[in-house]
């Protein structure tokens, strides 16, 4: 039987997504509340606060069952906190894609597709926390989640120009 997804999960990370989005007021600016939240308002910074959210549920996680856990536990998580954002931000773009206007249901999309990317995070964890990964796997997963880390630390004080356009 497989196990169930952990609802607690979907809304602690919410809340830590909000929670995320919200520190840069909270701290009222700095370093520290722009490498945590929104300094810049980004698409990068909201695929950060998914990172630093979904790596915060997972910590949790990770202690309320430390003692059952496989040792694939941390490289399904860090595969997940590297790859979510982008899969979560690719399908928030769907509607731009298709040359459609939000116009005032942006918000309301936004809410609803925040819940949608941890949702589609949190469903991955139980059948990724099974597999044994091969040493380059291992490698591969902690150079991912090194670049993410890096780039959302790195991008909270400079985000590039035309993300979506190359040079």
């Amino acid at each position: 039987m497989k196990p169930k997804l952990a609802w607690w999960k979907l809304v602690a990370g919410y809340l830590f997504f909000v929670f995320f989005h919200q520190i840069y007021d909270i701290l009222g600016g700095g370093p520290l509340a722009a490498i945590l939240g929104e300094g810049i308002e980004s698409i990068y910074a909201h695929m950060k606060m998914f990172f630093y959210a979904y790596l915060v549920v997972s910590a949790i996680d990770y202690f309320l069952r430390r003692k059952e856990l496989k040792p694939a536990f941390w490289y399904s998580r860090m595969l997940i906190a590297a790859s979510f954002p982008w899969m979560s931000i690719a399908i928030w773009f769907i509607p731009e894609a298709l040359g459609m206007e939000l116009g005032g249901f942006e918000l309301a999309y936004s809410l609803v597709l925040t819940l949608a990317g941890l949702l589609f995070a949190f469903s991955l964890e139980n059948d990724l926390e099974t597999i044994e990964f091969r040493p380059i796997a291992r490698s591969l997963i902690w150079i991912a989640f090194a670049a993410a880390l890096i780039t959302y630390i790195g991008f909270s004080f400079h985000v590039p120009n035309n993300f979506f356009i190359a040079s």
